[in-house]
């Protein structure tokens, strides 16, 4: 177990701070894995943890928590914890049903951090998380992520969540975000690796006094999200990161994680194989130095796995 004290903190622009890595849940089936994922990581010293209304497995991961804390081994204050409203719950009278249903789900009665999870817009219903017309095509709301912020702004003023956010916004949406904000995103979450480096999008946050926060660190490597094929680099084998994990004993993951710390980012990292889990958060007895920081960052390629091609045609689409 890593002591969570050791553990980096960030500090966001509202004074209040969060573990600078945390367990991402996308793709943690809620069939057992989940759970166990999630009590694996709050064992092995996570106290940060990622989720979304979307991933669908919000029960089990409170459950996980639930029982964390009936065992004594944290405090609900102990943990930071994560969710994101959906897109079809964007205009500001549905954005309280989702987060309520959000709490509900993970038996919590406030969230540390929440999102937007897209700046897109989809048709406002209960009936899917994917309206589409009969030839599979996604149906667009007529709203916007403005409103939608405009509502977790007030339920800050509610006590629901502590802290809020975006995920996926380019620098002209959060421009446009920051003209009529109340307050001010503690951070904006998107996907980010030595291949995807975000280094202007960073340096333009953190102008702003914006977190950058990075999701699939390591590229996505096995994941069944995408076809087989579809991803087309190694970067768990690229041989900078190779020769830096020589040099630091440590491993490819985990230099691509601590590449994130050092940049004064958050990371999440997502697993549910029990040493991954445990090794993922082993960062914190190593840093890398400025030179390798910017020799990982020269590799960029602006190559990003999840381009969210569904969307391409929708008035808000990022990429």
């Amino acid at each position: 177990m890593v002591n969570p004290e050791s553990v980096t903190k960030v500090k966001f622009n509202n004074g209040k701070t969060a573990p600078a890595i945390g367990l991402g849940t996308w793709q943690s089936p809620p069939d057992g894995s989940v759970y166990r994922a999630v009590k694996t990581a709050i064992e092995c010293g996570y106290r940060h943890l990622d989720c979304a209304y979307i991933y669908m497995n919000h029960k089990e991961v409170g459950q996980a928590i639930a029982d964390s804390i009936a065992s004594g081994t944290v405090t609900r204050e102990d943990l930071f914890i994560t969710s994101k409203i959906w897109m079809t719950f964007y205009r500001k009278d549905r954005v309280p049903l989702c987060m309520k249903q959000i709490l509900e789900d993970l038996n919590l009665t406030y969230l540390d951090l929440t999102l937007i999870h897209w700046p897109m817009c989809l048709k406002q219903t209960d009936e899917t998380e994917w309206p589409a017309d009969d030839n599979d095509k996604l149906i667009e709301g007529d709203c916007d992520f403005i409103e939608a912020y405009q509502s977790l702004e007030n339920l800050v003023d509610q006590g629901l969540t502590r802290s809020i956010g975006v995920s996926n916004f380019n620098e002209e949406q959060i421009e446009r975000l920051l003209k009529v904000a109340r307050i001010v995103p503690v951070c904006n979450q998107v996907e980010s690796t030595p291949y995807l480096s975000q280094e202007s999008l960073r340096a333009f946050c953190a102008e702003r006094n914006i977190l950058l926060t990075a999701y699939s660190p390591l590229g996505n490597p096995g994941s069944t999200f995408f076809p087989p094929g579809f991803i087309k680099k190694d970067l768990l084998n690229d041989p900078l990161v190779l020769r830096l994990a020589e040099k630091y004993k440590k491993n490819a993951c985990q230099i691509l994680l601590r590449y994130h710390i050092d940049r004064g980012m958050m990371v999440m990292a997502k697993s549910t194989n029990p040493e991954r889990i445990k090794s993922n958060i082993d960062l914190f007895d190593f840093e890398l130095d400025r030179s390798e920081i910017e020799e990982l960052s020269a590799l960029n390629q602006n190559y990003r796995t999840l381009e969210f091609h569904r969307g391409t045609f929708m008035k808000n689409y990022p990429f």
